[in-house]
């Protein structure tokens, strides 16, 4: 191929890029938004508990800290 050629190829090559990430991005959006609107809702009503476990040493099975001592 010749210099020219290449580079039309490659220009053609980066606008498809450039318009399929554009089209993904545009498809997507909804699905971002309603993601986020879901964790700052979850973040709005949440108290900050954590729920924090701990290796039963008799059975192995993990339980809340408080009922595993």
């Amino acid at each position: 191929m010749s210099a020219v050629t290449t580079l039309a190829v490659t220009v053609a090559a980066a606008a498809g890029a450039v318009a399929l990430c554009r089209y993904a991005e545009k498809r997507t959006r909804p699905l971002r938004a309603a993601i986020d609107e879901m964790r700052k809702s979850a973040r709005a009503k949440g108290d900050g508990a954590v729920l924090d476990y701990e290796q039963d040493p008799e059975s192995g099975v993990f339980k809340p800290k408080s009922a595993a001592r």
